[in-house]
């Protein structure tokens, strides 16, 4: 059964992944709070897939997901889009950085340091079918099991054989052998999408989704 938020208070479980966009959430989380003071905000940092279940099952309220579920048993709306650059060794993205940013093709020769695709299949799939498409051999990639730290993928890229993926906003200090470049026409596009149950009626929840939608300006 649905949930409706009560004048006695009422929790709304929100679904949080990677590499949000910094104080993506300040204005609607304000918003619901001047609309909706007795509603308290519970985060659950999760994977894509791992909302996606957590949705169906209502263990969720809402999710921030980076692909939007099939089927008519959840709502989606698609809150921002990122255009990813690359995190390279730095004396690496001096020889590869053109006046437009670092070509895609021009990593071929490098380790993809990726995600696994348990945690988001369809962005996996995506990504991997544009990298292959520019020349990079994801079965030769360090693209790990496990969802990877940012120190850990930082250490990774460090020593010029290898990149990462990361938005424009990566707001982990980056070493001084390590820099961030933009993609030579941003060829990949990361979209996050708010998903809630289609049959929810909770008005805390439909405050807080307007006010998401608010944001991105759609």
């Amino acid at each position: 059964m649905a949930r409706h938020a009560a004048p006695g208070g009422s929790v709304l479980r929100l679904g949080i992944p990677l590499e949000l966009p910094p104080g993506f959430l300040t204005r609607p989380l304000a918003a619901l709070a001047d609309a909706c003071p007795e509603t308290r905000v519970e985060p659950r940092h999760m994977s894509t897939a791992d909302q996606t279940a957590a949705l169906r099952t209502g263990e969720l309220d809402i999710g921030l997901l980076r692909e939007r579920p099939p089927g008519g048993d959840l709502d989606a709306m698609r809150v921002t889009e990122e255009r990813l650059g690359v995190l390279l060794a730095a004396d690496r993205a001096a020889e590869l950085s053109g006046p437009e940013g670092v070509r895609l093709d021009s990593l071929a020769g490098l380790h993809w340091v990726g995600f696994p695709r348990s945690g988001s299949p369809v962005w996996y799939d995506e990504v991997t079918a544009v990298l292959r498409g520019h020349g990079i051999d994801i079965e030769a990639s360090a693209v790990g099991g496990q969802t990877l730290l940012a120190e850990v993928k930082l250490a990774a890229v460090s020593d010029g054989t290898a990149f990462a993926l990361a938005p424009p906003h990566w707001f982990h200090p980056l070493p001084e052998n390590v820099v961030w470049q933009p993609l030579a026409g941003s060829p990949l596009v990361r979209r996050t999408w708010a998903v809630w149950q289609s049959r929810s009626h909770r008005q805390d929840l439909g405050h807080f989704v307007v006010a998401l939608g608010d944001d991105t300006g759609d």
